[in-house]
Formats: C-alpha cells, structure tokens, sequence
C-alpha cells in the first residue's frame, strides 16, 4: 500500500504554480528595457534617411532622441517584461494590461516635443508616434490568441492598414521615378520589420501564458 501511494505521487501533476515557476522578474526587466532601447534606437536611426528623402535635416536632442524616443520604448520593454513575467508565473490576467504599454510611445513625444499638439494640427509631425502605437496594440491584440477570432482578423487588418498608410505617403507618393530608389526600399523594408518585431513584442506575454 506504501509502495503503491508513493508511485501514485510521484506520477500525479504538479501544482500550477511548481509547473509554472517563471524567470526572476529583474532578469525579464532588465531584458525587456535592453531591447526596448535597441528598438528605441533602431526606430530613431531609421528617422535620419526618412528626414533626409523629405528635405529635412536630421537632428539629434537630448528631449527629441532620448526623452522623446529612446525612454518611451525602455518603458515599453520594461512593462512588458513584467508582462511576460507575470504571464509565466501568476494566475492573474493584469499581465494583458501590457498590450496597452506602445501608448507610451505616444506619451514621450507629448511631453517632451514642444507645441506637440498645435504642431500635429497644422504640419502632421509627430502623427508618425501615433501610427507606431496604433500599430503595435492592434498587431499585439492579433497574434495574442485571446478573444474572438473575428476581432483578432480585424485587429491586425488595422495594424496591416495603418502601416501601409504610413510609409505610403513618404516613400511612393509624389515620386519623380516610376522605379523607388533603393534607398526608399530600404527604408520600407526598416520600418516593416521594426513593426514586426514591435507586435512580436507587444505579444509575447500572450504567447508565453497559452504554452
């Protein structure tokens, strides 16, 4: 009898927590706000050949690039590093609360561009922020494998839109040739794939919860 309830223990499932352990919640932050910054600064270098193709001169400043750009997207990282973490390790649903975290990309600029709203209005600058974001939530929502799949096909037929309204306009409107420069490719080819791994992250606590 002992023998047989100690192989009943032995094969019988662990708890949800011991089978859920999850990764230290620093590692994962740490992780998170080291590639928050690389993409933070991927996305800025990308911005220096598109103010280039439309006529302007690229600038570098500590509010523009590092409060604007390269903080908002280390937030972005960190939140949703603690995503994953909790995705991994918790029963609780907040960890989805991190599909809203590109919003802050939104909040960088309007708090360290001056004028940011009267700027939008009358020349468009700074709509660009607003896209990314967009962007980012909608394909997040779409690869998260929760809700209904109709939402989840609309969500990323959005982000699909949105991201073709974004570089339309820049690289192929308006254009003197009838073949885009290699440059032009170029820079579409950045910025799809700096979306693409913007909604694999925005995701990826949604990924790790469903394992």
């Amino acid at each position: 009898m002992a023998s047989e309830q100690s192989l009943n223990s032995t094969f019988q499932p662990a708890p949800e927590d011991a089978r859920r352990p999850g990764g230290s919640i620093a590692r994962q932050v740490l992780g998170g706000a080291f590639l928050g910054i690389a993409w933070g600064a991927s996305l800025r270098a990308w911005m220096v050949p598109l103010a280039l193709d439309i006529g302007d001169t690229p600038r570098f400043t500590l509010s523009g690039t590092f409060g604007g750009v390269l903080l908002p997207t280390m937030l972005v990282g960190v939140l949703l590093g603690a995503a994953v973490h909790g995705a991994e390790s918790s029963d609780s649903k907040r960890w989805r609360w991190g599909i809203l975290s590109p919003l802050l990309l939104i909040a960088g600029p309007v708090i360290f561009t001056k004028d940011f709203f009267n700027t939008l209005i009358t020349t468009g600058m700074g709509g660009g922020a607003i896209g990314v974001a967009l962007i980012g939530m909608f394909g997040g929502y779409a690869f998260s494998g929760f809700g209904a799949r109709w939402t989840r096909w609309v969500s990323g037929l959005l982000a699909a839109v949105l991201a073709i309204a974004s570089v339309f306009p820049v690289y192929f409107a308006n254009r003197e040739s009838a073949v885009p420069s290699i440059s032009k490719v170029f820079g579409v080819l950045q910025f799809a794939l700096l979306m693409v791994l913007l909604v694999i992250g925005v995701s990826a606590p949604s990924r790790k919860a469903r394992r």
